[in-house]
């Protein structure tokens, strides 16, 4: 008897947290996303639409990305363009510049990045929709905007 109550306790405190940490994030309506967010996101598929070479993309990114996208001497991380960045370069082609969100999920207090290349604030997990006619489903763009300072576009690129 005694280890089924226990079981059913750590279960119990397992859900809690669970809901806890779940409860946080919230579904933003797009006339709730902050405009300097949303003028990140058209930077950044601006930046990827207008480039004409992958490298032209790394040097431009740069200036709305942090976290671990960039690296302690403020470039694009090395493992990042060959493969995150060159995806969403090759497929910005098939998304509507500037975005037309059909989602955002906002979670405060989120991060990215460790030691120089931390980045802290609340974040925007923001959907952008495809041009008409192009199969598949929205992308994710996740954007953190810190206390202070401008919104940075951060992880999880190479959705597009």
């Amino acid at each position: 008897m005694k280890k089924k109550l226990a079981c059913f306790l750590v279960a119990m405190f397992v859900v809690t947290i669970n809901n806890n940490l779940f409860a946080q994030n919230k579904e933003l309506k797009v006339n709730e996303i902050p405009q300097d967010v949303k003028d990140v996101l058209d930077e950044y598929l601006k930046i990827l639409s207008e480039a004409k070479t992958l490298d032209e993309a790394g040097l431009n990114i740069v200036k709305v990305c942090a976290g671990h996208l960039v690296n302690s001497s403020g470039v694009i991380s090395s493992d990042i363009k060959p493969y995150s960045l060159k995806k969403d370069w090759e497929n910005v082609k098939f998304y509507k510049v500037p975005a037309v969100i059909t989602r955002c999920v906002y979670s405060p207090n989120d991060y990215d990045g460790f030691q120089e290349t931390l980045f802290e604030g609340d974040k925007y997990k923001i959907w952008i929709a495809k041009k008409d006619g192009t199969a598949g489903m929205p992308a994710p763009i996740p954007i953190i905007k810190p206390k202070t300072g401008k919104p940075k576009v951060i992880s999880n690129i190479g959705s597009l």
